[in-house]
């Protein structure tokens, strides 16, 4: 009969992080703990085949050693969020397994795998104990072994003398005479190893050695002397509990079958690829689990994995579906003519491209895939050109067949980033019409930090499925294929996977947006129509002048130069001012500056924080030399780069669903960034320009998210400024200073500035300090005065945090919810930085919302034949327009982007004109 095995999971947990790389999920959470401590458990249970065990864990509940002792286990560090994590996945793993798990709060593992250790001895069980924890050491008997299953090393009563010289019935006393730093026993002082065991060898116990402690003679005796109550409590410290009041019997610790379905869904959560393949593995040895999890698939090429829910009666249904799930390849006119029929006739389906480059601009269409609902997927290849490859369809055929139905808006398509689609279709002369449901931009409007949004992370989270990712049907790296050369019959499954889980996942997520009315409303009403309105303006681009660009570059040239030549001169010797290691060796050892630290990698940091702290001259230069640098590298020299060969215009992509508080960003190039406030930025402005007979318009929310606190807070004061039309910046410092409008300083207005603005932003303390230059007394006292005169900013900042911490989320104005995750996290700096962006979200996003808003209505307005809509960048849009007709549609632009939205203070919208960015900004 195989031994009751008792595992000691906190020794398994801290042991597998420590000893294990970090290891990642894509959403970031770390799984090395898990994967070592897991598969440490298996191991071991495959060697022993135990029928009976118990994995046993700590608590962080405070024990009676901890009453006994304040410095208990003090000196040990706080455990990581890192660690601490995965805790709970673990706990789960190991009870999906069907393996008993037990925690016994106010009591250590120690003391529960005690109790259970001696009263399977006391029934007749041999016990096998699996710790690295020398304590337990006490725990041997003739029928109760230890052993590291890290190491494979047992332990038996002769092993436990070989190795620390006393037998286990001696153990505590071994403990408490040579003290345990890491547990806060203090020991005797003088007294080590060696000299414990030879006491313990001559006396027998602790009670031995006191009653004869004269006979020691020497620093040893005189100590222990001294440390007789130390002794005592070390004792009562070092000795495990062995009759705790738990209610279990032996047949509670019997393994269970494990619950496939909660397997599956932590598998997929976790990313343990091999794990959930071999859940439908049918030769796995563990019956138990797989005559559960064996389904029939009938498939023509294979189908994916069982598709859960978070919902029970979605799950069945999702088995279903996907159990009856097909994969069709289309190939010759006899099997496209019925598709083509059922296609004609669907008012809905979904729909996705396969294309040769994430690129849109140089994309190549090679097929498409189709699936009308949770049954079929088809897949549609058309230009794949590998050798041997089979005939297929005619693209422009084909195409030119669909695109009554593409450009029909009664017919609704379904896909995961249309936007991408739209594009390859419009390469092809196709306006995609109809936009009715993208998964991408559903996933994001209903947790936009839950997950990355790309179909794969989104699958794996709705739909606790991992999709066949294209890395593992293209290969990696410069061999990685392109989707021409990729055989159909690995690309069919591929492809039409991506049709039959866009669907799945429109039928779970509409079903959750449904639930959330706001949400549904931000899908339909602004995410979409977004999307629709981003392709226009990504497809128009905005011209460049490329002659101003290249002499701009020689300046910046020549400017990085000349503040080389400075740098060197103030260093004493030459050296590479773009090599980080080299500047912090100059400034550090050769110079002598203060505030120097090192890395993990042994080089000084030399990063803007740490530059920006340093009062030196050179510091300074270097700063500006990155800056100026990297201006040139990503716009001067960038955008000449990007600019079309033909046009001379350059084709920035947005990005919907990136940022946590519905902002969009751009990338190739990226807009957002210009620094405008610098003179070197609007010189950059100036590349972007009008063609002849046009002039670019740039229509920019004045002050928005000011007059979204006002709004938000209902502060009278702030309030009152907006209504009023006054400066508020002005306003502000004359309410703090408590001295007339007319007074203020331009010095004291930027104070004010400093702080408005810091609020709104989430700025710390110390950063509101840096700002304002003052001292920190004078800072708080001036935020002090500042809540004063604004208590209704005040009260707006205590109740979202309050309400962040409450519901995990706040909204935005549109009801647009933003997560906070680590609103209630223990490490305290995580949590000030989450309180304060939970601040910031409903003003930034927010004004997201309303620019977004005024895209769509703008877009309804404008004169397509004389107007285009070119750029979007934080508050302010950008069109071209023909000249002639500027002056009159300015106007009429600035009051339908002020009427999207009625707030309690007026919403300004400046529209200015010029021939470049610069001039109209």
């Amino acid at each position: 009969m195989p031994p009751f095995v008792l595992v000691d999971g906190s020794y398994f947990l801290f042991r597998a992080y420590h000893a294990l790389p970090p290891l990642t999920t894509s959403t970031g959470l770390q799984t090395n703990a898990i994967r070592g401590a897991i598969s440490a458990i298996q191991k071991l249970m495959r060697r022993i085949q135990p029928t009976h065990m118990a994995v046993i864990f700590d608590t962080p509940e405070p024990t009676f050693r901890h009453q006994l002792s304040p410095i208990y286990k003090g000196d040990r560090p706080s455990m990581p969020d890192e660690l601490s994590q995965q805790i709970p996945y673990l706990h789960n793993l190991i009870r999906a397994l069907g393996i008993p798990l037990h925690t016994l709060p106010g009591a250590e593992a120690d003391d529960v795998i005690g109790t259970l250790a001696k009263r399977a001895e006391a029934k007749g069980y041999q016990v096998l104990i699996s710790t690295g924890d020398k304590d337990m050491a006490q725990l041997v008997t003739d029928k109760v072994t230890l052993e590291d299953s890290f190491k494979d090393k047992p332990m038996d009563v002769n092993a436990v003398f070989e190795k620390f010289g006393v037998w286990p019935n001696q153990i505590v006393d071994y403990l408490t005479l040579m003290g345990d730093t890491s547990d806060g026993i203090r020991g005797v002082p003088g007294v080590g190893a060696k000299t414990a065991a030879k006491l313990l060898t001559e006396y027998g116990s602790i009670g031995g050695i006191l009653e004869n402690v004269d006979k020691i003679k020497g620093k040893v005796g005189q100590s222990i002397k001294d440390n007789v109550e130390g002794i005592t409590l070390d004792h009562q410290l070092a000795s495990i509990v062995c009759d705790l009041d738990m209610g279990l019997c032996y047949e509670d610790l019997k393994l269970g079958d494990p619950n496939v379905e909660e397997l599956r869904r932590l598998y997929t959560e976790l990313e343990f690829r091999n794990q959930l393949q071999s859940l439908d593995h049918p030769n796995n040895p563990n019956n138990s689990v797989y005559k559960q999890a064996a389904k029939s698939i009938a498939t023509e090429i294979n189908a994916p994995a069982v598709i859960n829910t978070e919902d029970e009666a979605e799950l069945t249904s999702a088995d279903d579906q996907l159990g009856k799930s097909t994969y069709h390849t289309i190939l010759t006119q006899a099997d496209w003519d019925p598709l083509f029929q059922r296609l004609s006739s669907s008012k809905r389906f979904a729909f996705d491209t396969e294309t040769t480059s994430l690129d849109y601009r140089i994309a190549e269409m090679v097929g498409f895939s189709l699936a009308f609902d949770a049954n079929d997927a088809y897949y549609i290849p058309l230009t794949h050109d590998y050798e041997g490859a089979p005939e297929q369809l005619n693209r422009e055929t084909l195409l030119a067949q669909i695109k009554p139905i593409l450009e029909d808006a009664a017919v609704e398509k379904i896909g995961h980033h249309l936007k991408y689609d739209a594009h390859i279709l419009q390469n092809h002369g196709i306006e995609l019409q109809g936009w009715y449901f993208d998964t991408m931009l559903a996933s994001y409007v209903l947790n936009s930090v839950a997950t990355r949004h790309g179909m794969d992370d989104v699958a794996r989270v709705y739909l606790s499925h991992l999709t066949t990712t294209f890395e593992q049907i293209a290969g990696k790296g410069a061999k990685q294929k392109t989707f021409n050369q990729i055989e159909i019959e690995t690309a069919a499954h591929y492809a039409a996977e991506d049709a039959h889980v866009t669907y799945r996942l429109y039928e779970v997520l509409s079903k959750k947006l449904q639930a959330i009315p706001e949400l549904n409303n931000i899908l339909h009403n602004i995410e979409m129509p977004v999307a629709r309105v981003l392709t226009i303006m990504e497809e128009n681009g905005i011209e460049l002048d490329l002659k101003f660009l290249d002499q701009l570059s020689v300046d910046f040239s020549n400017t990085i130069q000349n503040l080389e030549n400075q740098i060197i001169e103030l260093a004493g010797q030459p050296f590479n001012v773009s090599s980080p290691k080299q500047v912090g060796e100059i400034l550090f050892d050769k110079l002598g500056l203060k505030g120097g630290k090192k890395t993990s990698t042994g080089q000084y940091s030399t990063s803007e924080s740490i530059l920006e702290k340093i009062d030196h001259p050179i510091t300074d230069l270097i700063l500006q030399y990155r800056g100026l640098s990297k201006l040139k590298s990503t716009y001067t020299d960038g955008l000449q780069k990007q600019a079309n060969n033909d046009s001379g215009r350059v084709h920035t992509s947005y990005h919907q669903a990136l940022t946590a508080t519905g902002r969009l960003s751009s990338t190739d190039p990226n807009l957002q960034n210009i620094p405008v406030r610098e003179e070197i930025g609007r010189q950059i402005r100036k590349a972007f320009i009008a063609p002849e007979g046009r002039v670019l318009l740039a229509a920019d929310y004045s002050q928005i998210e000011l007059r979204l606190m006002a709004h938000l807070s209902q502060d009278e004061a702030l309030v009152d400024a907006f209504k009023h039309g006054q400066d508020v910046h002005r306003r502000t410092a004359a309410e703090v200073l408590g001295i007339a409008l007319e007074d203020v300083t331009n010095d004291q207005r930027r104070q004010a500035k400093a702080v408005n603005f810091g609020l709104l932003y989430g700025m710390s303390e110390f950063g509101l300090i840096r700002q304002l230059g003052f001292t920190r007394e004078e800072s708080q006292n001036y935020i002090k005065q500042y809540f004063h005169r604004y208590p209704g900013i005040y009260e707006y900042m205590q109740r979202t945090r309050q309400v962040a911490l409450e519901q995990g989320f706040v909204e935005t104005i549109s009801g647009r919810r933003l997560y906070t995750p680590d609103i209630d996290a223990r490490n305290m700096m995580v949590r000030k930085a989450a309180e304060r962006a939970a601040i910031n979200a409903p003003l930034q996003g927010s004004a997201a919302d309303i620019i977004k808003m005024a895209m769509v209505e703008v877009d309804k307005m404008l004169p397509k034949d004389q107007a285009k809509m070119l750029l979007q960048v934080h508050d302010e849009l950008v069109f071209e327009v023909d000249a002639d007709i500027a002056d009159a549609l300015a106007p009429k632009l600035a009051e339908v982007m002020q009427s999207v939205i009625q707030l309690s203070v007026p919403l300004i919208v400046e529209v200015g004109k010029g021939m470049n960015w610069d001039e109209a900004h």
